[in-house]
């Protein structure tokens, strides 16, 4: 269940998709995604493989500005997530909302190991 987050300005919601090729090579494919160009704070994440992949599992992390990992736990906020089916959306959805400054991003790495070709498409949720 999810927990309600409560914000002091209007909380207008707003959501960015992104989307990540997977060649059918195995290996570590890479996506940054800038969320802002000024400070938000983002709400929750999902991610979307359109194609099963045997064993592949992906990884989230925060990093600031100069590619660091920001906040807590070096900013993983997710790993070795596995790829569970064909269209199958994963959602982190964060205990609180997580404060994205100028420049910050988020990463996603896919890892390819059944060398099977996709698009992951993600859906970050922030307040504006």
């Amino acid at each position: 269940m999810a927990l309600p987050k409560r914000v002091r300005d209007d909380g207008h919601g707003f959501y960015k998709g992104c989307k990540l090729t997977v060649l059918g090579t195995p290996g570590n494919y890479v996506l940054n995604m800038v969320i802002a160009d000024k400070g938000s704070a983002v709400n929750g994440i999902t991610v979307i493989p359109d194609t099963y992949g045997a064993n592949d599992y992906f990884g989230l992390q925060h990093l600031d500005e100069n590619d660091a990992g920001y906040g807590k736990n070096s900013g993983v906020i997710a790993e070795t997530i596995y790829n569970v089916g064909k269209s199958a959306a994963i959602h982190f959805d964060f205990p609180e909302l997580r404060i994205m400054l100028p420049g910050h991003k988020f990463r996603l790495t896919y890892t390819n190991v059944a060398g099977e070709a996709m698009v992951v498409y993600t859906i970050v949720e922030r307040m504006k």
